[in-house]
């Protein structure tokens, strides 16, 4: 009996068979076309529908592919056209080199055989728009990093990490009990109890430098709570895009007010002399007058010479 559901890997490489094939057996039943794949009738007939709307790029009715198939059995009148070969515009072999790179980092080392075969496309594609440079993207996360965390979520242990913390620009080690992976303004966070800071922590997947599972085993404490995390309101003087970059904010104007949270008094401080006269904070009242106390101080230095 034929599958009612396809995965999605497995339904593309369908039709890309299926083309040649119709092309190859004009008027074939459609219902033995459906058991030569091994799919059901109305599996087969989504297919043939996708089919209708895929094509050469333009997508008008001249480069889409001419099926019928209403009858009960199937033809292709425009197939020849579609197999000539078309040219890569510079372009096109670029975004393609550079997926490619995208796939070989994401592939284990031992599958060489998959590695090869993206070597020798990428080579052919840098030979077909002249490309004499070479180049490649690294993919934002460690490969070995997601392993880890894959792993540490699925067996619910805990993990060892070197994370550098933009508060602090520094490089930390950590033992973390993973929670779930989030994802915030298109970012991926790794939600965790940090034992390094007996708190909740969101940790940036980019910044992760290294993953290793422990074999120890750790426990997220009852009475934990996330007690550490600083509220702060904050008024802007003069809208910046540096400022609103760094307090992840896109309604930024003058005299405007917003409401912040941050894990680090440091980084909160810092920003802010940063900023200049940019944004002020408002609360809480500690951390404002320990910023215009390191104002005073820089400002007597100045003095002093």
């Amino acid at each position: 009996m034929g599958k009612n559901f396809s995965a999605p890997l497995e339904r593309t490489a369908r039709l890309l068979d299926l083309v040649p094939y119709i092309n190859t057996h004009q008027g074939i039943a459609l219902k033995d076309l459906a058991a030569v794949f091994e799919v059901s009738n109305a599996q087969m007939v989504n297919d043939l529908t996708t089919l209708w709307m895929c094509g050469l790029p333009g997508y008008t009715p001249l480069e889409l592919m001419d099926l019928d198939f209403e009858s009960g059995y199937v033809n292709i009148s425009n197939a020849p056209t579609l197999a000539k070969p078309r040219s890569v515009t510079f372009d096109e072999g670029v975004a393609l080199i550079l997926g490619l790179d995208l796939l070989r980092a994401s592939i284990p080392t031992d599958r060489s055989d998959l590695l090869e075969k993206i070597d020798s496309l990428s080579a052919r594609l840098s030979s077909i728009i002249n490309l004499n440079s070479t180049f490649s993207v690294v993919a934002p996360v460690n490969q070995g990093v997601s392993a880890a965390i894959d792993e540490a979520l699925a067996s619910r242990s805990s993990l060892e990490i070197e994370y550098h913390s933009m508060y602090r620009d520094e490089i930390t080690q950590r033992t973390i009990f993973p929670i779930e992976m989030i994802q915030v303004e298109g970012q991926q966070y790794l939600s965790s109890y940090c034992y390094f800071a007996s708190d909740f922590r969101q940790f940036k997947l980019d910044r992760i430098q290294k993953a290793v599972v422990t074999q120890e085993s750790k426990t997220i404490p009852e009475d934990a709570t996330d007690t550490q995390r600083i509220n702060s309101r904050l008024k802007v003087l003069k809208p910046t895009r540096e400022i609103a970059e760094r307090f992840n904010r896109q309604d930024l104007k003058a005299g405007s007010e917003f409401d912040f949270q941050t894990y680090s008094q440091q980084w909160l401080e810092r920003s802010i002399l940063s900023s200049g006269d940019g944004v002020a904070l408002l609360t809480p009242p500690e951390i404002r007058a320990s910023i215009a106390q390191m104002a005073q101080s820089m400002l007597d230095r100045y003095k002093a010479e």
